[in-house]
């Protein structure tokens, strides 16, 4: 004998058994923790992706809210610069005394000592 008996130590079979359970609870713990790993990173790209097309997103209406914004001040723009080409034609026609006395008898009937007026209809123009 070469050392001490052990009556209850497991023999060389049930310790290989024991090995091969072993390694196929540590490969199955290596699998789980693997998986969780990709689920996880999977999990922060689809967070990162959510994220990111968010911002396009509030990037895009941004931009779609400031060219309606734009388009509507062209607009108002157009037509304050119309009023201001049709007013400028009334001051410069107002400097004329022709033009101003000729409004007047229109505008509040006045006419001349010894002058009859007269109210004929207006044509409608048939173009």
């Amino acid at each position: 004998m070469k050392g001490p008996r052990i009556y209850n130590s497991p023999g060389k079979k049930e310790q290989l058994a024991l090995l091969v359970k072993k390694q196929r609870q540590r490969e199955k713990y290596i699998k789980h923790v693997h998986r969780v790993r990709r689920r996880l990173i999977a999990g922060a790209f689809v967070i990162l992706f959510v994220f990111l097309g968010m911002q396009i997103m509030h990037a895009y209406m941004q931009t779609k809210q400031i060219n309606d914004q734009v388009q509507t001040s062209k607009q108002t723009l157009s037509e304050l610069n119309e009023q201001k080409r049709s007013l400028s034609i009334k001051r410069d026609n107002l400097k004329d005394s022709d033009y101003v006395a000729k409004l007047v008898r229109f505008k509040f009937l006045y006419s001349k000592p010894n002058e009859t007026i007269y109210n004929l209809p207006e044509e409608k123009n048939k173009d």
